[in-house]
């Protein structure tokens, strides 16, 4: 652990100018040893989650606390995540940060209000509901981490414009409709084609981000639709691979452009082949690791209380990274965690923001 802790003391000047001079002498909340990393999510079966979860490995090792890291899969159940989260909370909540991908949006408040009672503390991502904010008398919810839904959506639905001339019927698949993500993602492509009047939504259905359940969806469309169908819009990767199953089984693969969103193993692999046109990553391993980054940061006393953070760094969006046929290449194999150290070096807990989110 001392050459974590070496990294981190050398970037005291650094964090002194972005702070100021009040956090030079921080003591330290809690020993290193004592320290707790949880992961909640609702599951490991969809490639998403699996790198959320080896991310946040991927840090434990690098901060030397592998064998202090727990994993919480509620399985979309939200009273589940919420009471998988106060269980663990009998012993040293204040040494405790936990890392949170909601289940769905009403999620969030039950968890901060928890943090905020037990002393446990919180980062957040994705959505936590209108009107919510770590800035407001949450001084436990160190930050939310947030990625701008409507702007990938538009993203993925220029290139799906492009990809069929801006002519011809589409088919969208939504992700589950109580979450911010899959109501931005689809407003996005709805603000797309209002300048579109080439392109036909023949017809739009939610397959709640699940890839077995969006396979049977698109054969129907095919059978209903057949050729009028000239691209797939998905609004995650895994609903866009079960598309791209069912396009395979009739051998359209390659030949109907196919869109996602999250950058999973998978669907690059799936680009680079020239079976999808595009994703969008916002970087699962990323997501999964920066939250227990900030919170090791603020318990080892290397960065003041949140509370006393600017606003815009407790609740910012993350740069988006389109992925196409021509960048593929790029993203493909498992990250190591050299790539992701200098992010999570105190000083640099915000190099992927591209500003306030509130």
């Amino acid at each position: 652990m001392k050459h974590v802790m070496k990294k981190i003391s050398t970037l005291a000047i650094s964090v002194l100018s972005a702070f100021g001079a009040q956090i030079a002498e921080a003591a330290p909340l809690c020993e290193k040893s004592q320290i707790r990393l949880v992961n909640s999510m609702r599951e490991i079966a969809q490639p998403y989650h699996a790198n959320l979860d080896k991310g946040g490995r991927l840090f434990a090792q690098w901060a030397g606390l592998e064998q202090r890291y727990v994993l919480q899969l509620n399985q979309g159940d939200s009273d589940k995540q919420v009471s998988l989260m106060r269980g663990i909370l009998s012993t040293n909540p204040k040494c405790t940060i936990f890392n949170v991908e909601p289940n769905s949006d009403p999620v969030i408040k039950p968890m901060v209000d928890t943090a905020n009672r037990s002393g446990v503390w919180i980062v957040t991502h994705w959505a936590h509901g209108e009107g919510l904010h770590p800035f407001d008398s949450n001084p436990q919810w160190v930050a939310h981490v947030a990625v701008n839904s409507l702007d990938a959506g538009v993203a993925i639905s220029k290139i799906l414009v492009d990809a069929i001339g801006g002519k011809g019927g589409i088919v969208a698949l939504q992700g589950r409709l109580d979450t911010d993500p899959a109501r931005k993602r689809f407003a996005g492509l709805q603000q797309v084609l209002k300048d579109q009047p080439g392109i036909q939504l023949l017809d739009q259905q939610t397959a709640n981000w699940d890839r077995t359940a969006a396979f049977p969806v698109m054969q129907t469309w095919l059978a209903k639709y057949g050729t009028q169908i000239k691209a797939v819009w998905a609004a995650n990767d895994d609903m866009a691979l079960g598309a791209l199953e069912a396009l395979r089984a009739v051998g359209l693969a390659g030949k109907i452009p196919v869109v996602g969103v999250d950058g999973i193993p998978e669907a690059i692999d799936a680009i680079a082949k020239g079976e999808m046109s595009a994703t969008v990553s916002s970087d699962a391993y990323y997501q999964g690791s920066i939250g227990l980054a900030m919170g090791v940061c603020v318990l080892t006393g290397q960065v003041p209380l949140p509370k006393t953070w600017p606003k815009e760094r407790r609740e910012f969006y993350l740069k988006l990274q389109i992925i196409t046929k021509a960048n593929a290449g790029q993203f493909r194999g498992d990250p190591q965690a050299s790539a992701y150290a200098p992010e999570w070096d105190c000083a640099n807990l915000w190099s992927r923001s591209t500003g306030k989110a509130f």
